[in-house]
């Protein structure tokens, strides 16, 4: 067991290639303190959440600076990504708790619904942050 969770370890911390930030530092040190599945789980999970927040809020700074045409794709796209992101959860959940077995599959699956998750907070955050060049 103390393998497996040293393998998702490395998993979840080398997955993404962006630079690491506070939400990504709060993920490593909760998955170095709790070795439990729950443990983990919660805190991929804790990590999902605090990206959304940061997708909340870079989609709300980008909103207020889009023009109305703009701000009107914006939430189109977002509505778009939001069923994107509910029937991928879904995939997910089918796969890691249908197909696989085992209860490393549940970190498995909140590391990918995450990593869904992550890829939009950051690709609205750089839209936000190029926006004024």
């Amino acid at each position: 067991m103390k393998q497996s969770i040293s393998i998702l370890f490395l998993l979840v911390t080398t997955t993404f290639s962006f630079a690491q930030n506070k939400i990504d530092q709060d993920l490593e040190k909760c998955l170095s303190q709790r070795n439990s599945t729950a443990g983990q789980v919660s805190c991929v999970s804790s990590a999902r959440d605090s990206w959304d927040k940061e997708l909340n809020k870079s989609y709300l700074s980008l909103s207020q600076k889009l023009s109305k045409t703009g701000k009107s794709e914006l939430v189109e796209a977002q509505r778009n990504w939001m069923k994107f992101r509910d029937s991928e959860f879904k995939l997910i959940d089918k796969y890691y708790f249908g197909v696989k077995k085992g209860t490393l599959f549940y970190v498995i699956a909140e590391n990918k619904k995450l990593e869904i998750v992550k890829e939009r907070a950051l690709q609205l955050k750089e839209y936000d942050e190029q926006f004024d060049y």
